[in-house]
């Protein structure tokens, strides 16, 4: 049976839940996206692969985090369909016992792939997205200005591999170990600036009208502190100013000028702080 879903990611061509052996399992189609004229010379090859490389990849994820089980995989070339485990969720609150036990693990996950050089991840999505998209929002231009300076920082600070698009909707709690989470819909596989994996923790809920923006400042507080904790816990010397910066010049720029005017105005005092 198909799933209702928005298709925001340009990878993604469907979802379906299916009965196979008695079992019912989660199939999602990754397909390779096309682009128009000058953005497509701009994006290259884009990495639409990742998610699936990612599923089959052997590196272990850090305590409290897995991926779903993967039952099978048909790559036909410019699509691929991976049947996964479908993942019984508690019906549990995002608090902030939570949260810090979803940063802690995205430190160590960032300190286990710790290095490299910038992935072009976020200078693609300005320079493919942003720059034109900045200035139609009239309480956005101030920051808009910032960005470039703020880009070639981002790239300077220390860099990790994560999940890349780390949301508490892509952090399912499994209902037969709560204190967990299973991993789904990672992004791009290449490195980040460190911290930039908060940045959709912090605001995901926020972005559905599932959390209030009011309440954002003190969960920020905790997932850094947590972040710091799980980089420390591999052995890696970051310190708090680089996350901080991290986490909210990345979500910035990824999030302050296509959001909600209320969550927008947070995001840009953000960024002009950084």
């Amino acid at each position: 049976m198909p799933v209702a879903f928005s298709p925001v990611a340009l990878t993604t061509a469907a979802v379906y839940r299916v009965v196979t052996a008695g079992e019912l399992v989660f199939v999602k189609v990754l397909r390779r996206p096309g682009f128009p004229g000058e953005l497509a010379e701009l994006v290259g090859e884009f990495p639409w692969r990742d998610e699936a490389e990612f599923l089959l990849a052997g590196f272990p994820l850090p305590p409290g985090l897995r991926r779903p089980r993967v039952l099978r995989v048909d790559d036909l070339g410019d699509r691929i369909g991976l049947w996964l485990e479908d993942v019984r969720c508690a019906e549990v609150a995002w608090d902030l016992p939570r949260f810090r036990r979803a940063a802690l693990g995205l430190g160590r996950w960032a300190g286990r792939r710790f290095g490299g050089a910038p992935g072009r991840a976020m200078r693609l999505l300005y320079e493919g997205r942003l720059v034109r998209e900045a200035f139609l929002r009239p309480d956005c231009p101030p920051l808009a200005e910032r960005i470039p300076d703020l880009l070639a920082r981002l790239e300077a600070l220390p860099q990790a591999t994560g999940h890349g698009d780390a949301c508490p909707q892509n952090l399912l709690v499994p209902a037969d170990a709560p204190e967990s989470f299973v991993v789904i819909d990672v992004g791009w596989q290449c490195p980040f600036p460190v911290g930039s994996d908060l940045g959709q923790l912090l605001v995901g809920l926020a972005q559905e009208g599932r959390m209030a923006v009011d309440d954002l400042p003190p969960v920020r507080e905790e997932i850094i502190d947590a972040y710091l904790e799980g980089l420390r816990l591999e052995h890696r010397v970051v310190s708090r100013e680089e996350v901080v910066l991290g986490c909210d010049g990345s979500l910035a720029l990824r999030s302050a000028f296509h959001s909600a005017p209320e969550l927008a105005d947070y995001l840009v005092e953000l960024g002009m702080a950084c």
